[in-house]
């Protein structure tokens, strides 16, 4: 939330700067729920509030990127290649070729098989199959011991791919391959890099209270560190392979990311052993699954043009992405089956953006508490005496929800939109402690902060709508859905501390509210590296809670489950990679390259394959 007064509109005095560097807080009490009645605050030495100012010169622009795309070449891409039933018919061939190598193997050689499967995307092809032996294989844990006996690589794989499937594996499975009773590390374990490898990858599958896993955690990282030193020369390859997985592990990365990194790992590492039908087979699938995001895509921008077309220039201040809302969405649910789930949630998206800029940027206090009244009566009736830019912005944000809650009752005869309209509000009040915060120049403590972000990350939002949107959607969860469950809110807490952790310097330079780092430097009287240490370890612990929501969750719908775990992976490669010290919340060059590499350029098959791309773009008429 972005503070309207800046350096050249709002008097600070020397004295005051230097005593306290900044704003000074009053300590309030409020909690997720209830934003609406926090007073405006006065500070030590004069009350900054500018809330009593309409005049519009305190308005503020900001200089975000533009977006590196507009309707007209979204319009131009090409959607016809990858379709039709030469491809069809070719990928059900593959499929039952897998099917097949699936029932021919051992034990290990199905783990090995079933995580290129997931490194490829292609998993949920498999899912009975992999389900089926993964439950086998944990009611003979007495038989996979013995086959593994020694073999850390494959019980370690056999743990993180169990966890990732929702089954509830011991701990002590995992622990007991690399460590004897004793403690001691085995032998056999120093010098087998790709069972360190494997033990660095299943570590991140642990639960809070497991901490023998993050003991085999720092292990596999200091040996795999001295790996890629001593060998970055004679294996340089194999060396960079590893070294992505220290950057980023597979848990935690996108799904159709990774299997774009793997393909190509696979062409060039030998280490990375990958039957060539299976790899066929991934390269085939990412290719059709992208035809259908370009479809979509060219949905999701004739839309918003269209809607930008009503707003008249009147809402130029705020961020026009709807590319980038879209490839969010891909990021939070990936397969192909999910269309309505990436189509909603990209809408959604694009007015999250408009909205967070009004409250952020533009509007003026008064002014925002008249905008959040509305959302609160949601009534076209109530728009009529706010700001043209407001009124066209609420105009809009009806429109989008009271249409989709109309499809679903007229699909499944349920009414959702009390739980809509429950999630927007949320979303507002969340934006209207925060622009209070910033007009009063009030630092909130770490708790505080945090208390209210998670909601302001839109996290929450997002889940409710994914929620909505569930096949298996019933009147009975419908109205007992808990706002928020756990998983929601330690999805929400990772996603906005990556959002802290790469855009808060460039958001404090134009001016914003402290951000949890600033939080917890000033009130732990700690150094900025101290502070971000910090913040890393509390997305730490809260990945470890997400995990076990993960795994024990079962009152959860599965895909709703997937997109809570998906969103903090979609958060770390946005806001990660956010430009140092630059106004502006991405790097939108750097996303430019992710949205061509995933929505628009299709992999080049190689060794035989038919070479069968075509054109990116179709020519204009």
């Amino acid at each position: 939330m972005n503070c309207l007064p800046t350096s050249s509109n709002l008097y600070l005095s020397t004295d005051f700067v230097h005593n306290y560097g900044f704003f000074l807080p009053l300590k309030i009490q409020h909690n997720a729920q209830s934003f609406s009645s926090i007073p405006y605050l006065r500070l030590r030495h004069k009350c900054y509030s500018v809330a009593s100012n309409s005049s519009t010169s305190l308005r503020r622009t900001t200089n975000y990127q533009p977006s590196s795309w507009n309707d007209s070449q979204i319009q131009s891409l090409n959607t016809t290649s990858f379709t039709g039933d030469v491809h069809e018919k070719r990928r059900e061939k593959l499929k039952e070729d897998v099917k097949r190598l699936i029932k021919e193997k051992s034990f290990a050689d199905q783990l090995k098989l079933f995580d290129s499967l997931q490194k490829l995307g292609l998993a949920y092809h498999f899912e009975e199959e992999i389900k089926y032996l993964l439950n086998l294989m944990k009611y003979s844990e007495e038989k996979v011991r013995m086959e593994f006996n020694g073999d850390v690589y494959a019980m370690a794989l056999y743990f993180r791919l169990s966890r990732q499937h929702g089954f509830e594996i011991s701990k002590d499975l995992l622990v007991k391959s690399y460590k004897y009773e004793s403690g001691c590390f085995k032998p056999s374990v120093f010098d087998n890099i790709k069972g360190m490898l494997s033990l660095y990858e299943a570590s991140f599958l642990a639960m809070d209270g497991e901490e023998e896993i993050d003991d085999a955690k720092e292990f596999a990282l200091k040996h795999l560190n001295d790996f890629m030193r001593s060998n970055s020369s004679t294996n340089p390859l194999l060396a960079q392979h590893i070294a992505m997985a220290l950057e980023l592990p597979l848990h935690h990365r996108i799904p159709k990311f990774q299997s774009q990194m793997f393909i190509e790992h696979s062409r060039h590492i030998k280490e990375i052993n990958v039957d060539s039908i299976v790899l066929e087979l991934g390269q085939l699938e990412f290719n059709m699954t992208q035809s259908i995001y370009k479809r979509e895509l060219k949905e999701i921008s004739k839309w918003w043009a269209e809607v930008s077309n009503v707003f008249d220039s009147k809402l130029n201040f705020a961020r026009d992405w709807p590319v980038e809302s879209y490839f969010l969405a891909v990021g939070m649910a990936v397969e192909p089956q999910f269309s309505t789930y990436r189509k909603e949630l990209a809408k959604a998206l694009c007015f999250i953006n408009v909205i967070d800029d009004i409250y952020d940027i533009y509007g003026l206090l008064d002014e925002l508490q008249l905008f959040t009244n509305a959302v609160d009566r949601w009534e076209f009736a109530s728009i009529k005496s706010l700001p043209e830019y407001m009124k066209i912005c609420l105009e809009g944000l009806f429109n989008m929800v009271n249409s989709l809650a109309s499809k679903i009752k007229e699909e499944k005869g349920l009414d959702v939109l009390p739980n809509l309209k429950r999630a927007w509000l949320d979303l507002c009040k969340a934006y209207m402690v925060e622009a209070r915060w910033c007009h009063t120049g009030y630092c909130p403590t770490f708790e505080e902060y945090l208390d209210n972000a998670w909601i302001s990350v839109s996290t929450p939002l997002l889940s409710v709508i994914s929620h909505c949107l569930s096949e298996n959607l019933t009147k009975l969860s419908l109205e007992s859905f808990d706002f928020y469950p756990t998983i929601v809110r330690q999805s929400s807490i990772i996603f906005r501390l990556y959002n802290d952790l790469g855009t808060s310097k460039g958001e404090l330079q134009r001016g914003d509210v402290s951000k949890s780092i600033q939080c917890y430097m000033k009130e732990n009287h700690v150094s900025e590296l101290v502070a971000q240490e910090c913040i890393r370890n509390i997305i730490n612990k809260n990945w470890k809670e997400l995990n076990r929501e993960w795994i024990k969750g079962s009152i959860y719908d599965e895909t709703f489950k997937t997109v809570a775990i998906n969103i903090p992976r979609a958060g770390h490669l946005m806001y990660l990679q956010s430009n140092d010290g630059n106004i502006g919340e991405l790097n939108v060059e750097e996303m430019k390259e992710n949205i061509i590499s995933l929505l628009i350029e299709p992999i080049t098959f190689k060794q035989g394959v038919v070479n069968c791309i075509g054109n990116l773009f179709v020519q204009e008429n």
